[in-house]
């Protein structure tokens, strides 16, 4: 019986309708594989200008405390200079997350687009 079914459907057309449906499957492979994230506190400048190379040449986005800057505010205003140099020529985003107490903030690549809600 199954190849009495088996002949009416590669007949009527069936048969090749399925296989023309295996070979017209495609496989999406991403670019970057995965992203790790980089958790850090900034000593100082040095440790952001670390941070912002690490972004550009490894795609990573990096979660930053600077609590440790907000001390000084020359370094601070620094800071604030290279994050928007960083923003404005690399295209990448800078978004602060805390504000209660701590100064945490979130620096990603172009490839990563920050959805805020």
């Amino acid at each position: 019986m199954k190849d009495v079914m088996d002949y009416i459907k590669k007949n009527l057309g069936l048969e090749e309708e399925r296989e023309n449906k295996e070979e017209q499957e495609t496989i999406i492979v991403p670019e970057h594989s995965f992203y790790e994230i980089i958790l850090t506190k900034a000593q100082g400048i040095h440790d952001i200008e670390d941070a912002l190379s690490q972004i550009t040449e490894e795609k990573n986005p990096i979660i930053m405390d600077m609590s440790y800057i907000d001390d000084d505010p020359e370094e601070f205003k620094l800071v604030g200079g290279k994050l928007k140099n960083f923003r404005d020529t690399v295209g990448g985003e800078a978004i602060l997350l805390c504000k209660n107490g701590k100064k945490v903030v979130i620096i990603t690549p172009p490839e990563i687009k920050l959805v805020r809600k």
